[in-house]
């Protein structure tokens, strides 16, 4: 067992003032360590034959003894992306629908491969950049040469893929739990291989419904915003959760998240998307909504909502990073006027955009807090910056976490989005 001692920190949105084992830092350490020799294969089905059929798809491993399955993921998502993490070796990707889902090859399932098949050659120097790989399923009569075809996935090679989109999930469900948003803050290559970069639905999609994007904050899950679904019309709207690992550094996450919206406004082609974030998660959801509308030249962002966002960030974030053996890399993008925080604010927000800015001021006095929410000081929640740019902004007398419970400002968020029309 490690030797344990305190520091003395705040951890904005999850804690005010907390000590903190040394050995969450060494974990932490640990994990930052291996996280950047990870390296990842991310690519994407195209022409399945039978939509409504999970794609199985998986890696032959080159090795001396011939080729051997090493990795499989099965994409029980319409979309058919996969995001596979590897170590250095020589690989070739196939992936075939799964008709009887039986997690076995049959003859008569259709069946496709990267290349003719090609190798993917991957080493110590091969960039932790995303490779893409378009694979066109269809009903092949020659399985490629000295692969073997019986193919036998055991729960041991079957891994699910970092990227999750459009999944059904519930409330109760495990992975929604409290220990995996602690996981996703000091362990984040381990909540990326338990549960990935996610955007989880409540429903089936339904054309008739407008999405609503749900981006929680530092050391959060979706489960924080059970709450917020009793109070909005489930009828006219359709919530979904962006559940992603708050301690990766923010312009990764914002980035995921604007890749995997396109990807779900390709295949949806829905008109209007609106969302609702809140502390940390609106300083993601600014991030993507600027490369969405800017790099990406999107407009179907209409509506968003921030709650209890610190727009310049957190003071302690800077003693963080200067006392702790070990930063959580989202540290330094939470410094005051860091590069990311300019960022935000480099460009404004495209005008078909509202922004409606939700402020909670209910502290107390503290050591190393002026005004406060009880985790974040007012003068961060009311940057001029950010206020500049909002329709309106509501203050409420709730502290940084019961602002989420509050029947009035969930009423109020209800209200705005019942009532959103086009600007002129």
């Amino acid at each position: 067992m490690c030797n344990s001692y305190r520091n003395v920190m705040i951890l904005f949105c999850l804690f005010s003032v907390v000590f903190l084992d040394g050995c969450a830092f060494l974990t932490l350490e640990k994990e930052l360590t291996e996280l950047k020799q990870v390296k990842v294969l991310v690519g994407k089905i195209t022409s399945q034959t039978q939509p409504n059929k999970n794609v199985l798809i998986f890696l032959y491993e080159e090795t001396t003894e011939g080729h051997r399955i090493s990795q499989a993921s099965i994409l029980d998502s319409e979309l058919g992306w996969f995001v596979l993490e590897v170590q250095t070796g020589i690989y070739y990707l196939l992936a075939f629908e799964d008709l009887n889902n039986n997690l076995s090859y049959d003859e008569n399932e259709p069946f496709g491969y990267y290349g003719n098949p090609d190798a993917i050659v991957i080493s110590d120097k091969t960039p932790e950049t995303w490779v893409g790989f378009d694979i066109s399923m269809k009903a092949a009569s020659r399985f490629p040469e000295s692969f073997p075809k019986d193919i036998n996935l055991s729960a041991d090679i079957l891994r699910n893929s970092y990227v999750k989109m459009g999944q059904l999930i519930s409330f109760d469900d495990p992975l929604l739990a409290q220990e995996f948003g602690n996981k996703g803050y000091w362990e984040p290559l381990t909540f990326l291989r338990e549960v990935g970069f996610s955007i989880f639905f409540k429903e089936k999609y339904d054309t008739g419904k407008t999405p609503v994007l749900f981006v929680h904050g530092a050391g959060g899950t979706p489960l924080g915003w059970e709450n917020t679904l009793k109070n909005i019309d489930l009828n006219r709207f359709q919530p979904w959760f962006y559940y992603y690992p708050s301690g990766l550094p923010l312009n990764k996450v914002s980035f995921a998240l604007n890749q995997m919206i396109l990807a779900l406004h390709g295949y949806y082609n829905f008109e209007k998307l609106y969302v609702v974030a809140h502390s940390m998660g609106g300083l993601v959801a600014r991030s993507f909504i600027l490369q969405n509308s800017y790099e990406s030249r999107q407009d179907f962002i209409k509506l968003f909502v921030s709650i209890s966002t610190p727009w310049n960030g957190h003071r302690m974030s800077a003693k963080g990073i200067q006392q702790a053996p070990t930063a959580v890399p989202s540290w330094y993008d939470m410094v005051p006027d860091s590069e990311f925080i300019k960022s935000l604010y480099q460009r404004r927000l495209p005008g078909f955009v509202k922004h409606y800015l939700f402020f909670s001021y209910k502290g107390d006095r503290s050591l190393y807090l002026a005004n406060n929410d009880g985790t974040v000081e007012l003068s961060s929640e009311l940057d001029i910056r950010a206020q500049a740019e909002a329709e309106r902004l509501f203050g409420y007398d709730e502290d940084h976490s019961s602002i989420l419970n509050s029947e009035e400002v969930l009423l109020q968020i209800n209200r705005l989005m019942s009532n959103y029309k086009l600007s002129p």
